[in-house]
């Protein structure tokens, strides 16, 4: 019995001492150390400097106008006739058709009585002529053969002498010719053609209503030719000069070719934009309206530099170089501001340099390229 609790007791004490043994050995078994180093790693877009040639086109969007925009007004009264072409909004007319036609037949009728008068003058004084300047007979008998009442006059002989002159003039010959030419001036104001290919955009009168001088009858656009006003950036004038062929596109029709007419001299208060003016010729179909806004790229210099996105420039005027896992501030030279990046230059070839915006820089981080 005795053996039995003695035995109890050392088994009891076994297991206490076993536990007093690992209690000491799991209190010196050192800690693990804690890799921190794994949790504090950044990684970062970067690329290699590497510099090459780049076309910097520049892209801007105009709006397509008339080359001609013409205002037609009447210089005369009288009752508008049909021409041509129909006299309404939006009708097309070819260069040289009648667009306005105003009532005339008197004014024909008083101009060709005229001539008639004008011709029984020559008539009466070719005898004398032929007689007191036998050596100038042969230019005025032919000047009275040419002039036709249905016809324009024909040119005035050169006069040689100042008797010749004295007698043409006590005669009423100058003033009659004279008069005949005005006339024949202001019948032409009577017909309106048409300078250029082009349409009609607005219209003022109705055909049967009368005009009176100074009234605007109607507004005509040209169509064969048309301008595009482009708002240029100043800083970026000097790369473009008058002459230049540009291209032209609004992702329907093609692309299409117009040249740089001129450029204004004066910054836009609204739009601070200089604006750049360009013609272009239509050509077969696809031709732009007036009012439509297009693309306008501008052929710019090769330019050999880094090519680096907008969102990688710090403070415009530096950027991010990573170097044994550190990112440092490096200043650069921008040469060229393109669509959505930048050409910069002056930083050494193979550099490290980070290419997206980073909100803020832990120094204590290790940063790494992805």
């Amino acid at each position: 019995m005795k053996n039995k609790i003695l035995y109890g007791l050392l088994g009891v004490l076994l297991i206490v001492a076993a536990f007093v043994v690992s209690g000491f050995l799991i209190k010196s078994k050192p800690a693990p150390k804690t890799d921190n180093k794994k949790h504090n790693v950044v990684y970062v877009k970067a690329s290699k400097v590497e510099e090459k040639a780049t076309e910097a086109n520049m892209k801007y969007r105009g709006r397509v106008t008339a080359f001609d925009n013409v205002a037609l007004a009447a210089e005369v009264s009288g009752k508008l006739m049909q021409g041509d072409v129909r006299f309404k909004a939006g009708e097309k007319f070819k260069k040289g058709d009648v667009l306005i036609n105003i009532y005339s037949e008197d004014i024909k009728a008083t101009l060709k009585s005229g001539k008639s008068n004008f011709m029984q003058t020559l008539s009466v004084i070719l005898p004398d002529i032929k007689v007191d300047f036998p050596e100038e007979f042969t230019k005025w008998n032919t000047f009275f053969n040419q002039v036709d009442p249905d016809k324009s006059l024909p040119q005035l002989p050169e006069i040689n002498t100042e008797k010749e002159k004295v007698f043409l003039a006590s005669n009423n010959v100058l003033a009659s010719y004279y008069t005949l030419q005005q006339q024949e001036i202001n019948l032409k104001r009577y017909t309106i053609y048409a300078p250029f290919y082009g349409s009609f955009k607005t219209v003022n009168k109705e055909i049967g209503s009368i005009a009176s001088p100074g009234a605007e009858l109607a507004t005509i656009i040209r169509s064969d030719k048309l301008e595009i006003v482009v708002p240029v950036f100043p800083d970026e004038l000097d790369w473009i000069k008058e002459g230049d062929k540009v291209t032209v596109t609004d992702n329907d029709s093609g692309n299409h070719t117009a040249i740089v007419s001129r450029i204004a001299g004066f910054v836009d208060e609204n739009t601070q934009s200089v604006n750049v003016y360009l013609t272009y010729r239509v050509n077969g179909k696809g031709s732009y309206l007036e009012g439509e806004y297009v693309d306008v790229i501008f052929k710019g210099a090769q330019i050999t530099g880094f090519e680096i996105p907008r969102e990688a420039i710090v403070d415009k005027s530096s950027v991010y170089q990573l170097e044994n896992g550190k990112l440092s501030k490096t200043s650069i030279e921008i040469k060229r501001q393109l669509d959505d990046s930048y050409i910069i230059a002056g930083l050494e070839a193979n550099k490290t340099i980070v290419t997206e915006s980073l909100a803020s820089i832990d120094p204590t981080s290790e940063y790494q390229a992805r």
